[in-house]
């Protein structure tokens, strides 16, 4: 081996090294999940100004979350990318129970479906979605 190739041997190396700082520096390739009930609160508070989140429903794994505040509005919060996206549950999204799991149709096709396994609590959950359908 030449000293020319070790030389961009190490350049390679060091190249390769920086590429790997910056994007751990970016977050990117994150897991975002929501960590609890007050990690629920704070982003849905962050996503409409005035909204005060009492209960949170969170799905078991982390990825999504719903929060309601005291005059009964919700907020559905779930992981997109390494972020966070939040909407309003009004009686445009469509709910659908499954057993454990509630799965949440937005009238904006970009935001997805979301499915949140709730366990017991998902029946209840769903019924408060026909609440807001008759509303």
């Amino acid at each position: 081996m030449t000293l020319t190739d070790l030389i961009q041997l190490g350049a390679s190396l060091v190249a390769v090294l920086f590429v790997a700082w910056l994007v751990k520096a970016m977050g990117l390739g994150a897991d975002p999940r929501i960590a609890d009930e007050a990690h629920a609160i704070r982003l849905a508070e962050e996503a409409e100004a005035g909204f005060r989140g009492v209960e949170v429903a969170r799905d078991r794994a982390g990825f999504a979350a719903i929060v309601r505040d005291a005059g009964g509005r919700q907020m559905l919060v779930r992981a997109h990318g390494n972020h966070f996206a939040a909407r309003p549950i009004d009686a445009s999204v469509t709910g659908r129970l499954d057993k454990d799991f509630l799965i949440l149709t937005m009238p904006e096709r970009t935001f997805g479906t979301v499915t949140l396994q709730l366990g017991k609590d998902a029946g209840m959950w769903a019924s408060r979605m026909r609440e807001i359908a008759r509303g």
